[in-house]
């Protein structure tokens, strides 16, 4: 036969334990005598922890009856235990039907009738819906019938377990009305049932107020010990502060800052009541207040900032690294005039276009070819990043006359004895000063694009070549090289220079001096 633990091991303890109740609820307690010396050497005190002990003992005991009586009464309605999960009203269900038949028109009988061993209707155990399903299932059941000793051992765990919970709610209902005598200010922040659990869990209320905060959001935090559940949980630490009322509504992903911050405050009410002040929970009132704000705190949105102004423009050009091959990459990049052109198009004119017959679109010409300039067009050069030449050296090009004569561009391939400077790539300052450059003295005409001529003035051209010779002979006559006189035809004909002769030419083998082949032998 089944026995609860707790009736065995103190048979005397819960009785004992709710004659005391009744005894200290037949006799209001005086707010005012809690209030002198220690609360934990009140009478009272020590029932109020005995009876939140045993409540908590008393849930341990129903969980074990429920097994008994569903292990044994599966056999007859094993449907049942699917349909109804609450304990009580499983074992008040089981009560009601018994061993009896399950057909409709008995089960219909017994939802209105409270002629049983329990002495309730169905339809005051159960809602609608689960009457409806109890209804249909009991019978379509597959169970057999058990003996009467069985059903007489079943039906005795279910009062045992329909008397604990009587039992625990009048613990229950005790514990909440003295809690707010005896700790005020707790009872107002975390609620009585909370409350209870705490100091129970703790030893004391004095034990509670010796607590650090960081240690209570663990307390009464059920570990299973079966490795095959997911540990990944949102808050690992689901304890008796986890289910207060005052967490209970907070967002999970909060629950965690939510308990650290109410400890803190529940260590202070705790101390508050352990010293008698604030008797009426206004502290804890207090206390409650502060930690809703921070709660709310915490759910509230974040706020509208608006929408934002853009950040004023940078208008200063970037710092960017110069030299050749910067210049070089612009160059590579750069917009040139033939793609200017490209992209203009004449107003009134047809646009030509190319590509056909390459891909399926076409490329228009805009501008290109449309004005008949003459021009060469070449890639053009940025004059930002192109380099700089000085005033005094004008750089390669300059149009210098070798020889005494005046040459330019415009009359190459004109003359045998000019030589254009430009194209041989010699800078104009140190071999001489251009003719007419900047005095006036010469003058040019243009037939076409390539060709030309320069006039010049001749006492202007024979200053000049006098110039040159006095220059000439002061670097070179005198050196070390061998100079020719200036009259004779030879000289004058190779620059003044003696020419060599030619050197001797290669002795040719005609084989002579050497062994001729031997003689053919005498024919007899």
């Amino acid at each position: 036969m089944f026995t609860s633990s707790t009736l065995s091991n103190r048979p005397d303890g819960l009785v004992t334990t709710l004659q005391d109740i009744a005894y200290y609820q037949s006799k209001p307690l005086a707010p005012h005598t809690t209030n002198i010396g220690n609360i934990e050497d009140n009478p009272e005190y020590k029932i109020l922890t005995e009876s939140n002990t045993l409540s908590t003992q008393i849930d341990g005991e129903i969980m074990k009856v429920h097994k008994f009586i569903r292990d044994h009464y599966s056999a007859r309605f094993p449907e049942l235990e699917t349909l109804i999960q609450n304990p009580i009203e499983y074992a008040k269900v089981v009560a009601i039907l018994g061993n009896g038949p399950m057909d409709s028109d008995s089960i219909k009988a017994l939802q209105g009738s409270a002629d049983n061993p329990l002495g309730e209707s169905l339809r005051s155990v159960l809602d609608g819906p689960s009457l409806m399903i109890v209804t249909v299932e009991a019978t379509t059941t597959k169970g057999r019938e058990i003996s009467p000793d069985e059903l007489e051992r079943i039906l005795k765990a279910c009062h045992m377990m329909i008397k604990m919970d009587k039992a625990k709610k009048t613990l229950t209902d005790y514990v909440q009305s003295r809690m707010n005598i005896f700790a005020p200010n707790l009872t107002a922040l975390v609620g009585s049932l909370t409350a209870a659990q705490l100091i129970n869990n703790a030893g004391g209320l004095i034990n509670l107020s010796r607590t650090p905060a960081c240690n209570l959001a663990a307390w009464g935090s059920k570990r299973t010990g079966n490795t095959a559940f997911a540990t990944n949980v949102g808050v690992k630490q689901q304890g008796y502060l986890f289910h207060s009322p005052i967490i209970r509504g907070i967002p999970n992903d909060l629950k965690k800052k939510a308990m650290k911050a109410v400890a803190a405050k529940l260590v202070l009410a705790a101390r508050a009541d352990t010293g008698h002040t604030s008797s009426d929970g206004s502290y804890g009132e207090e206390l409650k207040g502060q930690c809703l704000e921070r709660l709310d705190k915490l759910t509230e949105p974040p706020p509208n900032k608006g929408q934002r102004a853009l950040p004023a423009p940078d208008d200063k050009p970037s710092r960017k690294r110069g030299g050749r091959r910067a210049r070089k990459a612009k160059e590579a990049t750069a917009m040139t005039d033939l793609r200017k052109a490209q992209n203009r198009m004449v107003f009134g004119k047809e646009e030509k276009e190319t590509d056909y017959g390459i891909g399926d679109s076409t490329s228009g010409m805009g501008m290109i070819g449309q004005s008949n300039d003459g021009r060469i067009r070449n890639m053009q050069i940025d004059n930002r990043t192109r380099a700089k030449l000085s005033q005094k050296h004008k750089g390669w090009g300059g149009a210098t006359p070798a020889g005494g004569q005046a040459s330019s561009l415009r009359g190459f391939g004109q003359s045998g004895n000019n030589i254009d400077l430009r194209g041989k790539g010699l800078r104009t300052s140190g071999v001489g000063s251009t003719i007419g450059g900047g005095a006036g003295t010469a003058s040019s005409l243009a037939f076409t694009p390539v060709q030309g001529l320069e006039l010049v003035d001749p006492s202007v051209q024979a200053e000049l070549n006098r110039k040159r010779k006095a220059e000439e002979d002061r670097w070179f006559k005198g050196g070390t090289f061998t100079q020719v006189g200036g009259s004779g035809t030879t000289s004058s004909a190779n620059g003044g220079f003696k020419v060599p002769g030619q050197p001797p030419n290669k002795k040719v083998d005609t084989g002579a001096g050497k062994m001729g082949p031997p003689s053919l032998p005498a024919k007899k």
